[in-house]
């Protein structure tokens, strides 16, 4: 009897061993695909101030601009920041003439990998359930010391009192 519990134990222990195996693999993949948030590995979400959020997209909020949400992911080449705030009635013109870009009636809603979830993620209104969205992109140049370019995305959606909400999608791009 005591010789089929020793037999039973050298076949389910290699059986045993390679469950194991196989699920830290899984583990560890699972881990690398969703790091988690502030890890500072690519793919994570990051916690950064406003100023850190604004100073890579490289917009300057207006004093006047409200709800202002925000969301930072680290890639594995490329830095993506989120932005969304609220621009109060008469303010949308001067905050387009600061960034120099010309805007698009009817954009439609193609925000990118990541753009929905950056919004989400940064607690922003989804823009996909905004009224007719209006578009602009820009390119802008590396920064000194940097030798990355900016591809910037802006929609704008106009709001029922005469407002504008607005979301920034930025990447810096080789």
């Amino acid at each position: 009897m005591k010789r089929r519990w020793v037999l039973l134990g050298v076949l389910l222990l290699p059986l045993v061993l390679i469950a194991c195996v196989v699920g830290a693999r899984h583990w560890v993949r699972e881990l690398e695909r969703n790091p988690p948030a502030n890890s500072g590995r690519p793919g994570s979400w990051m916690t950064v101030s406003s100023e850190r959020a604004t100073d890579f997209a490289r917009i300057r909020l207006p004093a006047s601009a409200s709800e202002v949400r925000w969301s930072y992911l680290i890639g594995f080449q490329d830095d993506l920041a989120f932005l969304s705030f609220r621009l109060p009635p008469g303010e949308e013109q001067g905050f387009l003439a600061g960034l120099g870009i010309a805007i698009k009636p009817n954009a439609g809603t193609d925000f990118g990998t990541y753009g929905l979830e950056g919004f989400h993620q940064a607690g922003a209104p989804d823009p996909t359930t905004a009224g007719p969205l209006r578009y602009g992109s820009f390119i802008a140049e590396p920064l000194p010391g940097h030798n990355k370019r900016l591809g910037e995305s802006v929609w704008l959606a106009a709001e029922a009192d005469g407002g504008t909400r607005v979301w920034v999608s930025a990447m810096d791009a080789p």
